[in-house]
């Protein structure tokens, strides 16, 4: 992988005074990240020509670049701060990611988001089960969650996968299944298919 300096000096500018940001860089969040990378880079099923969309990606901190040659990526917020700072002081030499402060389950971003070759969300336990996002797509997802009940913003935590796979869409096809243990708990990951 080619390091890319830009970036490494635009997180080291922002983090002096943003340890919201650090915490997106946490050994957790790399660990559950790594996870997710790895079985998508083993199904191969994106390339250069692939669109992402990722919901509720914070600041993309280890997404955007770890998936940095695609074709187009769009993350989505509902957090303008975070959208911002993404979009103007971390990436802003990045020509190929477009930043969207909304809903993700708000009508007018379902075409954004049912268009990209694969849907990641590594936040299910902030939003509403991704079931009621009522996609018609044929695309690739990696979806999160965890059962981390205790801490703030998590609204939909799950206990276990099999409740994670409930919250899935019905034309979903799970593909890959994982469990990434933490020092707060489990994360719970589904990775496949929409038919």
């Amino acid at each position: 992988m080619d390091l890319d300096l830009q970036l490494f000096k635009n997180i080291m500018a922002e983090s002096r005074h943003n340890s919201d940001l650090l915490d997106s860089f946490s050994p957790n969040q790399f660990k559950s990240k790594e996870k997710l990378i790895n079985h998508i880079r083993d199904l191969n099923i994106i390339g250069q020509k692939s669109e992402i969309a990722i919901l509720g990606g914070w600041y993309g901190s280890i997404l955007i670049p770890a998936f940095k040659e695609v074709k187009r990526i769009t993350l989505i917020d509902i957090d303008e701060k975070v959208i911002s700072i993404a979009k103007n002081r971390l990436f802003n030499h990045y020509k190929n990611v477009d930043f969207i402060t909304s809903d993700v389950f708000y009508k007018d971003r379902k075409g954004r988001i049912q268009n990209a070759n694969l849907i990641i969300n590594t936040s299910c336990e902030h939003m509403r089960p991704m079931k009621q996002l009522e996609l018609d797509t044929k695309s690739y997802f990696a979806y999160q969650s965890n059962n981390m009940f205790s801490i703030e913003g998590h609204i939909n935590c799950v206990n276990n996968i099999e409740e994670f796979k409930e919250q899935m869409p019905s034309n979903a096809k799970v593909l890959i299944e994982d469990e990434i243990k933490d020092d707060r708990g489990t994360r719970f990951l589904l990775i496949g298919k929409y038919e």
